[in-house]
Order: C-alpha cells, then structure tokens, then sequence
C-alpha cells in the first residue's frame, strides 16, 4: 500500500480551503461589484441628468440655444453616453451627435419609462438588444419641463460597462494567481513546519526501537505538538530508566546467584574429594542449606513481584488489631536490633486499633519497612513506629530511622522494582531491590499508598496508610 505523505495531505487540505474560499469570494464579490458598479454608473447619470436638465432651462431662460448641441456633445464625450430629449409624447426631439439623426420624430419605445419621467420620478432601465437602440443599454429618465421637451434620457451602452468590469475581473484573477501562489508556497512551508516535529518523533521512535534509549527530540514550541515532543521524551526517558534498572537488575542478580552458587559449589566439591573431613562436614553443610535458603528468598521476591504486578494478587481481607501484628514483627527483628544495638521506639495512636486487611501481606508491608530501618541505621540509632488516625476511616503508620537516609533523585525511582539506591549498596549486600516494589504493589492492592521522606544523612521516613475496621 502506497504511504501517502503527511506533508502532502497538509498542503491538500490547505490549498483545497483556500481555492473553495476563494472561488466562492469572487462569486460573491463579483455578483456584489457588479451590482455595486451598474448603481454607480447609474447614479453617475442621474447626476449628469440633472445638471443637463439645469444647463438646459437655463439656455431657454437666456435664449442661447445655439450652443445646447456642441454642450450634448462634449458631455456624451465625458459620460461614454448618449442623451434623447423627448415631449409629453414620449417622441424624440433632440438627441447628442452620437445617435442616428432618425431617431428623432420617433417615439420612445418604452412606455414605463417615459410614463415614469411624465409622472416626475428619476427612472432607469436595461434594455435588450432591439429595433429603437442597436445595443443593450442602461438608460436613466430624468423628467425635464422646458419647452416641448418633458424628460431628458441618459444612454449608456452596457457593452462598454461590461467591458470595463472584465478588465477590472482580469486584474482581479491575475493577483488572485499571484495570491495562490504565494498560498502554494506558505502552505508548503507550514506543513513542513507542523510535520517536522512528527517525522522527527517517527525518525527517533525507529531508534529507539532498535534499542538506542538515549534518542530525544528537539521542542520547538510550546503548543500542543510542543507537548507531545515532551510527551515523546518523558517516554523515552522512562524506557531508558527502565532499560538501565533492567541491567542493573540482571547484573544484580546474576551476582546475587553467582556467589552462593559458587559457595555451594566449593564446599560441596570440597566434601567430596574429601579435603574437608566429616567432623567439620556439618558446618559447611549448614552454610550450603543458609545459601540454599538465600536462593529461595530471592527467587520467591521475583515470582511474587511478577505476580503483583501481573494483577494477580489475591487478598484474604480479615479484620485484625495492628498494634499486636506491629509487635510481632518488632520481635521477630530482636536479633539484628541487638546486634545492631538499636533501639526501637513505638507510640499507639490506640491502645487497640482494628483494621480490615490481608493480616500476611501487611505483616510483609510492617516486616520490610521495619528491616529496611534497621539495617541503615547508625548502631546505636533508634527506630521509631507510630500510629495516627484520620478523619478519613484510616489509620497512618510511620517508620522513621536516623540512618544514611535516601538523596532526592533516589526517592524519584526507591519504589521501582529492581532499583537500589547508590548510598544503600554496601549496605544492603543481601537485597535484590524489589522489597519495596513489593511493599507498594501489597499496598496498592489494598487501595492504599506510601509515602517517603528522607534527607540525606538524617534518616528516612515512611508512611503507609490502612482502612480501619468498621
């Protein structure tokens, strides 16, 4: 299928508004002009017949007659119009140098009009081609009571005034050429304009395909296509994050497998080409089974995370106190707070505070924050818990430890899966980056969220919220 140009369904679409607009202008202009002319010269007629009429009374008045034929003639000349005289007859008695002298003693032939100037009105008429003008004309009765005359008749051909109109059209189509010319050309460079950006996008969107995440495109304005080019670069900004927690995560990964693995393998291959002797056997075979253990937490936090993720979290929602899980959790992290000697802090909003939840997957939310805490923070440090209820049916949970804390660009990405902190890496030799992934996804399945707020060097703080019980 032939690919139809962006660009040239543009300038299509442009230059088909402007030929439909401009066709339908100059009909209407036309129409409009023509009407507007003909009134004109109409009007310029009138004009001139009144000041016959006046120059006419007044050669009666003084008795110069004589003159009255040469002054005919040079007002036909000025006007482009012939002038008839007529009686109360509607019979011809005097006419311009420019008409057939046989005209005169002829009568009118067109009784409206006469009868109007009789009656003292201004009239007009266009007449046909026929026996009394050898051409249409435009013709303006003006009444005249002077002598035998009684109406004085302006004649113009309208050949002529037709004549002039098509030049005057002629002039008008030629710089509306020159218009679409110029439109031809205008629609061509806005198209090109308004597409660059968009061949531009497709250009990088093909090697981003190919796996170059770094392509960005340049924004030229600030309008909606501006919006998209940032659009198009947030997008691309994100694949390549994701791209690079992807490596981080494999390379992560691969070494969190390695080590054990080789461990493993070491001490298994020591025990059976018997360099290590049985009564020291059930020690490495207890740090093998510790390895073996270590692989299996890293792999269920892998399948978990794909499952959370996937939609797939089923929740055994129950009513149950928080205090109490609270608790629990704290003593089961009573090894590393004493070996750590750090102290733990932790203040009830409640002295029993229901909520309605998946007990489990909130004791991994708890367990998570509260061993993130203690492994960053200093010996001697303290960790705090504390619970706050809102006006909201919901109650606040809060975990602040006064460790390495976290820097603001790392709390952009700290819930993102796979991703660890640069400052929490010799720290966190054993994790995988994907706790908190969990912990925002347990949550998230719950319909509720966290929060974090940390400053480097003074702690970090989290806070997640929970539905009370009704």
């Amino acid at each position: 299928m032939k690919r139809k140009s962006i660009v040239k369904k543009q300038m299509m679409l442009y230059l088909g508004t402007i030929a439909a607009s401009v066709v339908i202008l100059s009909v209407v202009l036309s129409m409009v002009y023509t009407r507007h002319y003909m009134n004109e010269k109409r009007d310029e007629l009138i004009e001139q017949g009144q000041k016959i009429a006046a120059a006419i009374t007044k050669a009666y008045r003084t008795g110069s007659l004589s003159n009255l034929s040469y002054e005919l003639q040079v007002l036909e000349d000025y006007m482009s119009a012939g002038i008839l005289m007529t009686n109360d007859s509607g019979v011809v008695v005097m006419i311009s140098p420019g008409f057939d002298e046989n005209m005169i003693g002829e009568v009118m032939a067109y009784e409206e009009l006469v009868q109007g100037v009789l009656d003292g009105n201004i009239v007009s008429i266009e007449t046909k081609q026929g026996w009394f003008f050898d051409t249409p004309m435009l013709v303006v009765g003006y009444p005249l009571t002077v002598g035998q005359m009684a109406g004085i008749f302006m004649c113009r051909p309208i050949p002529k005034l037709e004549e002039s109109l098509r030049e005057m059209y002629a002039m008008g189509l030629v710089s509306l050429f020159f218009v679409f010319l110029i439109a031809i050309a205008v629609s061509y460079m806005v198209s090109k304009r308004m597409t660059k950006p968009l061949m531009e996008m497709n250009r990088a969107a093909k090697i981003i395909a190919d796996g170059d995440f770094e392509q960005r495109v340049t924004i030229g304005s600030m309008d909606e296509m501006g919006e998209l080019a940032e659009s198009f670069n947030h997008m691309a900004e994100s694949l390549e994050q994701n791209d690079k927690k992807r490596r981080d995560f494999i390379a992560n990964v691969s070494h969190d497998l390695r080590s054990p693995l080789t461990s493993m393998q070491g001490f298994l291959t020591a025990m059976l080409d018997g360099t290590v002797p049985p009564e020291k056997q059930e020690k490495y075979l207890r740090i093998v089974l510790q390895e073996t253990a270590r692989l299996t937490r890293l792999t269920e936090g892998i399948v978990e995370l794909s499952r959370a993720q996937s939609s797939r979290i089923l929740l055994d929602e129950t009513e149950f106190d928080l205090n109490d899980l609270i608790r629990e959790n704290i003593a089961v992290l009573e090894p590393q707070l004493n070996e750590k000697h750090v102290g733990i802090k932790v203040i009830y909003a409640e002295k029993e505070t229901a909520v309605f939840g998946d007990r489990d997957k909130i004791s991994r939310v708890i367990q998570n924050l509260l061993g993130n805490a203690v492994k960053f923070s200093h010996p001697e440090g303290v960790v705090e818990v504390e619970t706050t209820l809102t006006d909201k049916k919901k109650v606040l949970v809060s975990i602040k430890d006064e460790g390495i804390g976290i820097s603001e660009e790392d709390q952009k990405y700290i819930f993102d899966r796979f991703y660890k902190a640069d400052a929490t890496r010799n720290e966190d030799k054993q994790g995988s980056g994907i706790g908190l992934a969990i912990v925002r996804e347990f949550l998230l399945a719950h319909g509720e969220s966290i929060t974090v707020k940390s400053e480097e060097g003074k702690g970090s703080t989290f806070v997640f919220s929970l539905k009370l019980a009704e």
